[in-house]
């Protein structure tokens, strides 16, 4: 029997109750279901054989904020390819919505501080540019990263600003001028010899609050096949059947949703998979039935009724939710309440947030590190050495072996930013990372901009990725980057309390294939920019996401190399004064910002 389990507002509790919405799918069995059937399980993707994390970025430096990530099976190019697909559909209806908003509301953000008013008077345009949006966004030198320039710190070290020195009008203080957003997530809804069944969770921001909606595909294993939800039903009659069904168990609700809309399409029954007593949960998009206002909508058709009209794939997609192993289920959780909670990780962990044994630390500034496990051990100090940092954002990706394999073979180590989900995938990679001498940072859980989420939010995200992180690695991050290097008061707080210390950059390779102005999928353009804005000391933006910038690092090395650099991990750029939680750092020259 499961245990009473509390999780998103939810209690799981033992219910009795028939009829559509509340019936356990079984009139015969003496068990627990959800106080709300319409939840899901979701299949730890840790435990699916060559599976990874395909994305679709715009870069940081575009105008709007896009992430796009699905997953990609090995042995499975039917499923990536329709995902791939899908994706890409996305992303241009988003630029086209976005095109739209912009002709009347927004104007082009200026570097580092966000969209614009048209009435804004020259001489408040030119105190902005003067700060730059400092404090808040980072980005490639000279495009507004954030910081101060004119009192540079001795080399090596880092002189701290009170944010509200840096602060100016910007993006981040006023919600109507914030970027456009596009974020889709995923989750394994089952996962069988048999059939695989993948959720994708979009969220869109266009200045007036976010919207949500959800397209569930599923995947028959036997036949390389993709089928959209419907096909999950044998035929029109049975998919009328269904909408039948779905508009009486809606009935409850009343005038809030309209019953009507709900009609046997592919358009309108797009989202559908199987809770865990087989019963079909049939989800609507925000807005889709009813008042936007009424966050997510579903309803469960109990399992007796929606069994005979399953097709082969259908019955498959329900057995493998009925039958899946405990230990491949996450806990249900509400979509919009954000990632479930993990029990704290078992054992001790290290902080990866040091430099290696001998470069000392100053009081608060964190706990010292071991130095990382793997082959490359050595102490440099970047007071005297020509230093810099490379660092990858959004993996683990399908290329990211692929870059470990040019940094092993040029004996180079790096920083990665790791975002949660993607790290939840991919536990094997960590442990790479750390066996071979890289510094693993949080990216936060699933690459939202968190200046639009309220501080829990940002904490309970961040938090998670430590967790997984953790447990993957045996290292526990002391470095965060703030996804697209925007922060605000918030996210400067919740940092500190997760005890991480915030990463810019300052040198933008711009390498996202996705980016309209950088067009990164060119490996000798992402070579030209990380060599020629290199310095001493500098932090060079790259995604380990990418295919060209794969095939990059080997000439990066190479050429950075040729001009006396050495590359080191962010923690050895600042040496023995440390990394504080709480503070923003762009580069060891640069100025650090932290909360007032």
């Amino acid at each position: 029997m499961h245990k009473l389990r509390l999780l998103g507002g939810f209690a799981l509790l033992a219910l009795a109750t028939g009829g559509c919405g509340l019936s356990s799918g079984s009139h015969e069995r003496n068990i627990v279901v959800p106080a709300d059937p319409t939840l899901l399980d979701y299949v730890n993707p840790a435990t699916v054989t060559g599976l990874t994390s395909g994305s679709l970025s715009e870069g940081e430096s575009a105008r709007r904020y896009v992430h796009i990530t699905y997953p990609q099976i090995k042995g499975a190019p039917a499923l990536g390819a329709a995902l791939h697909e899908e994706a890409e559909r996305q992303l241009q209806a988003f630029r086209a919505v976005v095109s739209a908003a912009s002709s009347d509301a927004l104007r082009p953000r200026d570097p580092g501080t966000g969209y614009q008013h048209q009435n804004q008077d020259k001489n408040q345009k030119q105190k902005q540019n003067q700060n730059s949006g400092a404090g808040y966004r980072t980005g490639s030198k000279g495009r507004g990263t954030g910081y101060k320039a004119s009192r540079p710190p001795a080399r090596g070290g880092a002189r701290a600003l009170p944010l509200r020195e840096h602060l100016s009008e910007s993006a981040f203080t006023s919600t109507s001028l914030r970027r456009p957003e596009l974020n889709v997530q995923w989750q394994l809804t089952a996962a069988s010899p048999d059939v695989v069944g993948v959720r994708l969770r979009s969220g869109e921001y266009v200045g007036a609050g976010w919207t949500r909606s959800t397209k569930t595909f599923w995947y028959d294993r036997r036949h390389d096949q993709v089928v959209g939800s419907t096909g999950l039903l044998a035929g029109k009659p049975a998919l009328r059947e269904a909408a039948r069904l779905v508009r009486e168990g809606l009935e409850s609700r009343g005038a809030a949703v309209d019953r009507s809309a709900v009609t046997p399409t592919q358009d309108r029954l797009d989202s559908m998979a199987f809770n865990r007593m087989g019963d079909l949960v049939v989800e609507f998009d925000d807005c889709e039935i009813g008042s936007c206002s009424l966050g997510r909508v579903a309803v469960a058709v109990p399992a007796w009724q929606v069994q005979p009209l399953l097709s082969g794939t259908g019955r498959l997609a329900q057995a493998a939710a009925v039958t899946a192993p405990a230990k491949t289920a996450l806990p249900p959780i509400a979509p919009e309440e954000g990632p479930a909670q993990l029990p704290p990780a078992m054992g001790t962990a290290r902080p990866d947030d040091k430099p290696p044994l001998g470069a000392g630390t100053r009081a608060g500034s964190g706990v010292q590190a071991a130095a990382p496990a793997g082959p490359i051990h050595r102490h440099v100090d970047c007071a005297k050495a020509k230093c810099v940092a490379l660092t990858f954002d959004d993996g683990p990706g399908p290329q990211t072996p692929r870059v470990l394999d040019a940094l092993r073979d040029g004996g180079a180590r790096a920083t990665f930013f790791a975002v949660g989900a993607n790290a939840e995938a991919n536990p094997s990679v960590l442990r790479r990372m750390r066996d071979e001498g890289h510094v693993i940072g949080n990216h936060a859980w699933a690459h939202r901009d968190l200046t639009k989420l309220p501080l829990n939010r940002i904490i309970d995200g961040l938090s998670r990725t430590q967790d997984v992180i953790t447990q993957g690695s045996g290292r526990m991050p002391a470095l965060a980057r703030p996804p697209y290097g925007v922060a605000s008061p918030d996210v400067l707080e919740a940092a500190r309390r997760v005890g991480v210390a915030l990463v810019g950059w300052d040198v933008d390779t711009r390498d996202t294939p996705e980016d309209p102005e950088g067009r990164g999928e060119d490996a000798a353009t992402i070579t030209q920019r990380a060599v020629s804005g290199a310095r001493a000391n500098a932090i060079i933006l790259l995604h380990d996401t990418n295919d060209a910038t794969a095939d990059a690092v080997p000439d990066i090395l190479k050429k950075l190399g040729k001009k006396g650099y050495t590359f080191v991990t962010v923690p050895e750029l600042y040496g023995s004064p440390g990394m504080e939680p709480g503070h923003f750092y762009r580069s060891a020259t640069a100025t650090m910002v932290y909360g007032p």
